[in-house]
């Protein structure tokens, strides 16, 4: 057997072995700082991103694959659009490409280090567009996508929908209008909803990521109308994100939009100043996750809650003068933080937010069962889970303005199977 095919064939055996038998137990060896000091910092980055593309990847996709659609959301899905696959791309620390959220659309379309025409108009990528043409959306979670979950998608017969069938029936190589960058964890803080510990990627790793953008994402920015930093880590806390920032802001770029999506604490007016924002920012979404100092001292570990309200005062002024156009909070909702959630709406309208967006804790490798089950508030069996459903009952969380994402799924699927 040929070297290359050995190692498919063994990493194949290695992934059967691993999700049938000890999944979980071999999950929390991997993100032990112990295991982490014995392997080595390089070594344990590509050890994380071939357990996450070879297992945990195929597992999102093979939930995609078995998930029981009901015929309402079948007949709602016949009739609606997604532009994201057509217009979208997103990057990811693994090395992938995606035409869409990860989580919400868990099928790859190529790798980054593929030239700019040929990932975007990939065999998987072809697919994909024809399963939301074909109506199916069969390669979304149709559990974790809000759009889908929410009804919010814009429907097919929409001008905006037709013009973007449209022009992709006559030109379906043209490249991506909307870049989504989160190929670099590094964040200045470790919400325990996220990660174990503070990421900083060092000299080696930052210089490869900027020798990335060079060669790949640059080169697919330059026809884009804007691009979102980022999905994955923070672009004030990433040296990369920051000095790719400084790239865009250069003047060969005068055309891209930017969209930030950070935790808030080092988005100030010092930031604003360095990194040349003014007239280049349309978009800023802050993940908060709570209202009192004491509840985001632990869900938002190494923030300084005090700093966070200077900050959002900063930006509340940018949005009250049109500096940016769209200003959103968004909530990782769980056991912690849900009795805040009407709190959370207030603190919005507060500091002047569009939109206040609300999304239940995911499971992610880092959590231990026991830890995901105490944090998991939208289970019927958790102890406070009717207190939870009765705050989502506050006249607050029924505002328009309010996003209330796969939170209400969740109690809908539970009240279903309770029926059944």
């Amino acid at each position: 057997m040929p070297e290359t095919e050995h190692t498919a064939w063994l990493g194949a055996l290695l992934v059967d072995f691993v999700d049938r038998l000890v999944p979980k137990r071999l999950l929390r060896l991997l993100v032990h700082p112990k295991f982490h000091a014995l392997v080595g910092a390089d070594r344990m980055e590509a050890l994380g991103g071939w357990i996450d593309n070879k297992f945990m990847l195929k597992r999102r996709q093979k939930r995609c694959s078995e998930q029981q659609i009901d015929q309402s959301t079948k007949d709602y899905l016949k009739s609606r659009f997604c532009a994201n696959p057509f217009r979208e791309l997103e990057t990811t620390p693994t090395g992938l490409a995606y035409v869409c959220c990860p989580i919400w659309l868990p099928t790859p379309i190529g790798t980054l280090d593929t030239p700019p025409e040929q990932l975007w108009s990939s065999d998987a990528a072809k697919r994909i567009r024809e399963s939301i043409l074909d109506g199916s959306f069969k390669y979304c979670s149709h559990l974790h996508c809000p759009a889908i979950t929410g009804r919010t998608l814009p429907p097919r017969d929409a001008p905006e929908s037709v013009a973007m069938i449209k022009q992709y029936e006559e030109s379906p190589a043209k490249l991506p209008e909307h870049l989504v960058l989160s190929h670099d964890k590094s964040c200045n803080l470790s919400c325990p909803s996220c990660r174990s510990a503070v990421y900083m990627a060092d000299s080696r790793k930052q210089e490869r990521l900027d020798q990335l953008a060079e060669r790949t994402l640059l080169p697919l920015m330059r026809g884009a109308k804007s691009v979102m930093i980022t999905g994955s880590g923070d672009p004030f806390g990433s040296k990369h994100f920051r000095n790719l920032i400084k790239r865009l802001n250069g003047g060969d770029f005068p055309q891209l939009r930017l969209e930030l999506i950070s935790n808030g604490q080092l988005l100030d007016r010092r930031a604003w100043s360095e990194l040349n924002l003014r007239g280049r920012v349309s978009y800023v979404q802050i993940s908060i996750d709570a209202t009192t100092a004491s509840t985001y001292a632990i869900v938002r570990r190494g923030g300084d809650f005090k700093r966070l309200l200077k900050n959002l005062a900063f930006l509340r002024d940018l949005r009250t003068s049109g500096e940016i156009e769209r200003l959103e909070f968004s909530m990782v909702v769980q056991t912690l933080n849900f009795r805040e959630m009407p709190g959370f709406v207030r603190l919005g309208e507060e500091f002047a937010a569009d939109s206040i967006i609300f999304n239940m804790i995911r499971q992610r490798d880092i959590f231990s069962r026991e830890e995901y089950v105490e944090a998991f508030i939208g289970s019927p069996d958790h102890p406070e889970y009717d207190a939870f459903v009765e705050t989502l009952k506050a006249p607050e969380l029924a505002q328009p303005n309010v996003q209330i994402g796969n939170v209400l799924e969740y109690v809908k699927r539970a009240q279903a199977g309770a029926a059944v």
